[in-house]
């Protein structure tokens, strides 16, 4: 049996270029820097991770049945079962919207919306399709004291994606052919063995179709069988 379990906070004030996701964004604005101190984007609060193998104790050379016929122990004796089951955080979530057009020399990132309540759809009526609460979540209004600050109230990376969690089972077993080095070794493993859905991130930006709907998950259950023969 072995568990490992982190429990963290990270924090930054931009991601990496290859670590943003959900809105996030690897630049910073010089006249808002200390409103892009907040948990990084790939910061997940909570992480689980257990593993049991046992060796099930039937077989030749094992507590129970050693004394059973040949053919007998091929079929019954001598497996091995694991399972590793994982839990984690979801990933953060920056709320942002597009900006209107100005007079500029490049992009200037990501800008955050305002929020004027719980950015997320209350529990009861949240589902993929309405992750994020619209009526609560609006962009700037746009006028000329917003084109000098178009930056909204809330704060970077606030809301937290669904979390994973997923079960695998694995079925393993070992045969010794009577020439001598020679075994077969059979293994059976299922990803994802009960199946659960395991939502993605909802989309992040203001104004677009695909904004507060998940339409990504991860993959579904997944099996697979091998058979080996080592000499």
């Amino acid at each position: 049996f072995l568990n490992t379990f982190v429990w963290s906070k990270a924090l930054d004030n931009a991601s990496g270029h290859l670590e943003t996701s959900g809105g996030d964004d690897s630049r910073v604005s010089f006249t808002q820097r200390r409103s892009y101190k907040g948990v990084s984007g790939y910061n997940q609060p909570f992480n689980n991770t257990m593993t049991v193998i046992w060796e099930v104790p039937f077989g030749k050379g094992r507590k129970f049945g050693s004394d059973i016929p040949g053919i007998a122990n091929v079929v019954l004796g001598g497996w091995n079962l694991s399972q590793t089951t994982t839990a984690n955080s979801g990933l953060p979530v920056n709320l942002v919207y597009s900006p209107v057009a100005r007079l500029q020399v490049g992009s200037i990132g990501n800008i955050r919306a305002n929020v004027i309540g719980d950015p997320l759809t209350p529990e009861a009526a949240r589902g993929p399709t309405n992750y994020l609460n619209r009526s609560t979540v609006l962009e700037i209004v746009s006028n000329t004291a917003t084109l000098a600050n178009p930056y909204g109230n809330v704060g970077r990376n606030v809301v937290e994606a669904p979390g994973y969690f997923a079960t695998d089972f694995g079925l393993h077993k070992q045969v010794s052919l009577p020439r001598e080095g020679m075994k077969i070794e059979f293994r059976a493993e299922f990803f994802n063995f009960f199946n659960r859905t395991n939502f993605g991130q909802p989309g992040s930006v203001l104004g677009t179709p695909s904004f507060g709907i998940i339409s990504s998950s991860g993959p579904a259950r997944v099996s697979q069988m091998s058979l080996k023969l080592v000499f």
